[in-house]
């Protein structure tokens, strides 16, 4: 299992809009290949 390393900012950020009781529009950008879907699959696999 991988760690996410240097990603504590992006994962508050997004622990309170998963956590958050009204609706949340989350857009997440980036240059390529530096581990946007991961971080979202990481976390969502970790709510479920």
């Amino acid at each position: 299992m991988e760690k996410l390393v240097g990603r504590e900012a992006e994962r508050r950020q997004l622990e309170l809009a998963i956590g958050s009781k009204a609706p949340e529009f989350i857009a997440i950008y980036g240059r390529r290949r530096v581990g946007k879907t991961f971080l979202v699959r990481r976390l969502f696999a970790a709510e479920l």
